[in-house]
């Protein structure tokens, strides 16, 4: 058990502080900003002040644990660690269940007969986000219990509308221009998912969408096509000299296998022959008519062409191996071919979507600025047009989800301010420039 180094005796008549009658109630100390109704499960990042105290029951003293206490930042993997306890988790915890938590480790660790009295004090809460229809988007201190209307309010209201004519015209010509960009960008993703989709069924013809291939001459469309049709011929030619490279090659290799094949036969034939005569003149020499010189050359001639066929054989295997290699390279190259044009698809159709994703979104938001026609009636319609708010929590999947005015938030959330773009097209004139959403 670390040493103490404060104590605080307690003496009739004196009240105890109220960090320390908290420590030994065990309960949670919270901001000093003010107190809350419920406790707020600890999330990444909030900024903790812990305290020990322990009762020493013996001298009548509070014995505080100072080389322990101290603030402490809860990690972006929701643990904390504090010296003699290690590391450990915290995850959904409220701050009294950590302060519990941390008077049973110290407890076990130490093997006191009481735990310590532990309290948690949240000194900081990770900050929480405002952005869009805001005087001042930022990122805000977090409380807790503070709700959707008081996080408008600390981020200055509702943005003020000035000049809104200006602006939407404004706005107008710049959404036109990334609305164009977008379908630009489209053709050109539906060209080359075309070109790929035709190398994956292995096509010799490449099958463009209508829009493609009715486009006026000179557009983009056109030169989409033409350039995606090129590449399409390029590398089916590529492939094409690779395979029949590799075809010529099999074919050498076959062709040498058959002509080693040949000498093998010729060689066992010479084989035979030698040792034919060897076995004629054995008993010659046994009888002493030859001398053994002569058998002796014989058998040298036979082991050479023996020695020679055998060299044969090896290289014919040789061939042959190479030739399995080269079918394999030839197959090889064709599923690589398949696979990349796969995996090329894949992010094609994924961008694809994106793409359009963002050109409807666009198209929405040039509805909107196009919606305000009349100068006045812009200003008007902006400062009274109602407002939908949209969190995106942290630490979930990612979606925006719609709150109402007396949601509370959390830490970390981030908080969009939007007009009811549907609202104002309903009630507004028609907008400046008529599009419709691609399907």
């Amino acid at each position: 058990m670390p040493k103490p180094i404060t104590s605080m005796r307690s003496r009739p008549g004196r009240p105890l502080s109220k960090v320390l009658r908290l420590a030994v109630a065990g309960v949670l100390c919270l901001p000093a900003e003010g107190t809350f109704a419920a406790e707020v499960p600890l999330m990444p990042l909030t900024q903790l002040r812990v305290t020990i105290v322990e009762w020493i029951a013996s001298t009548g003293e509070y014995k505080e644990w100072t080389p322990l206490n101290g603030e402490y930042i809860v990690s972006p993997s929701s643990t904390i660690a504090i010296p003699l306890l290690g590391e450990f988790s915290v995850e959904n915890e409220t701050p009294s269940q950590v302060a519990g938590k941390i008077s049973a480790l110290l407890k076990q660790k130490t093997g006191l007969a009481e735990p310590p009295a532990a309290s948690v004090e949240v000194v900081r809460y990770p900050m929480f986000y405002v952005s869009g229809a805001v005087e001042r988007a930022g990122e805000l201190e977090y409380r807790p219990g503070i709700t959707v209307t008081q996080a408008v309010a600390m981020a200055g209201g509702r943005e003020r509308q000035t000049d809104a004519n200006g602006s939407r015209e404004l706005e107008q010509l710049r959404y036109a221009g990334e609305l164009n960009g977008y379908d630009l960008k489209l053709n050109q993703l539906m060209a080359r998912r075309a070109r790929l989709e035709a190398e994956l069924a292995e096509r010799t013809k490449i099958e463009f969408p209508p829009e493609l291939v009715n486009a006026p001459d000179g557009s983009a469309g056109k030169v989409f096509v033409q350039s995606e049709t090129d590449l399409f011929v390029a590398r089916a030619e590529a492939l094409k000299r690779q395979l029949t490279s590799l075809s010529e090659l099999q074919v050498q290799l076959q062709n040498e296998i058959n002509v080693l094949n040949e000498k093998t036969a010729v060689q066992d034939r010479q084989i035979t022959i030698a040792e034919d005569e060897l076995a004629s003149i054995s008993s010659l020499v046994d009888s002493g008519t030859l001398a053994k010189s002569r058998e002796t050359a014989l058998e040298r001639v036979v082991a050479d062409l023996s020695s020679d066929k055998l060299d044969l054989v090896i290289a014919a295997m040789r061939a042959k191996q190479k030739l399995s290699e080269t079918e394999r390279d030839a197959i090889a190259l064709k599923g690589q071919q398949r696979t990349e044009a796969g995996r090329e698809l894949q992010e094609i159709v994924a961008e694809f979507e994106d793409t359009k994703l963002k050109r409807n979104t666009v198209i929405a938001l040039l509805q909107a600025a196009g919606a305000a026609v009349s100068r006045d009636a812009a200003r008007v319609a902006a400062n009274t047009q109602t407002l939908e708010y949209w969190v995106t929590r942290a630490g979930g999947d990612g979606i925006p989800l719609k709150l109402p005015e007396s949601a509370e938030l959390a830490p970390g959330d981030v908080l969009d301010v939007r007009y009811d773009i549907s609202s104002t097209v309903a009630s507004a004139s028609p907008p400046a420039i008529v599009v419709q959403p691609s399907q």
